[in-house]
């Protein structure tokens, strides 16, 4: 039996795990907060620009409904509500729109947009950098709210990522002669009842558990040091160590073949 301490630290998988995870969750947290204050806005200027090309498209198509003022109207109705250009009070749109003050030549050329809206219309977003098909929606208010709501959990998410991170990087995992370490607690081997072993083999989660004064605490191979006997990994070292001390009650993994025929 080795009475060397048997330390098993994070593994660089671990932390990579993390690393993917925290990505994901924070890109998706900045995304939603981009569309809440700014995407959303620009797809209700595209598609409320859009349904105002077609009106004046067929307005321009039927002899005698064509405004030959058009040019000096808004192309887009809108009405500032707290400061911020709002179509019916609760489809808000960029503060830089200028659709809301004027109608753009390509829409107020009368005979371009009798021959063909459409190609008013395209003309229009290639100057304007808009894409040619529309939301097939506008965003209102509590659509713009939700996409602050998602981005703030997601941000949480991240934040306990974080915390995560940082905690496992504290900590080990250990074997010091009669002294175990996990999860962030110590105890000896003599105080353990029952060791769950039928997560831990290779092809499993690499999980055991030690029941400890009626606790079961968590020994991780998978996080700290690795558990692949084939390779004889730091964690795969303790949990043997670990058994040639521990005489009490084992719940092996053939058990938990047996339970499932």
């Amino acid at each position: 039996m080795t009475t060397e301490p048997i330390i098993c630290r994070p593994t660089r998988d671990t932390f990579v795990r993390f690393g993917i995870v925290l990505l994901a969750f924070f890109g998706f947290g900045l995304y939603f907060f981009y569309d809440g204050a700014v995407g959303y806005r620009k797809a209700n200027e595209v598609y409320f620009s859009y349904q105002a090309f077609a009106r004046l498209g067929n307005m321009a198509s039927n002899t005698g409904t064509w405004d030959s003022t058009q040019a000096s109207h808004p192309l887009i109705p809108a009405k500032q509500v707290d400061g911020e250009w709002m179509i019916d009070g609760k489809y808000p749109l960029p503060a830089n729109c200028a659709a809301v003050l004027s109608t753009p030549p390509e829409a107020a050329d009368y005979a371009a947009m009798r021959r063909s809206w459409a190609d008013c219309w395209t003309a229009y977003t290639a100057r304007m950098h808009f894409p040619v098909k529309p939301a097939e929606h506008a965003y209102d208010t509590a659509a713009i709210r939700e996409q602050w709501l998602a981005g703030a959990i997601c941000m949480l998410i991240s934040g306990i990522i974080i915390f995560l991170a940082l905690r496992t990087r504290s900590r080990i995992m250990a074997l010091e002669g009669e002294l175990v370490t996990a999860a962030g607690q110590q105890f000896h081997t003599s105080d353990i009842s029952r060791l769950d072993l039928r997560q831990w083999g290779k092809g499993y989660k690499g999980v055991a558990y030690a029941t400890v004064n009626g606790r079961r605490i968590r020994m991780d191979g998978m996080t700290y040091g690795g558990f692949d006997p084939d390779a004889n990994q730091p964690a795969e070292q303790f949990m043997q160590a670990l058994l040639a001390r521990y005489k009490g009650e084992i719940l092996e993994y053939e058990q938990k073949d047996n339970q499932k025929n």
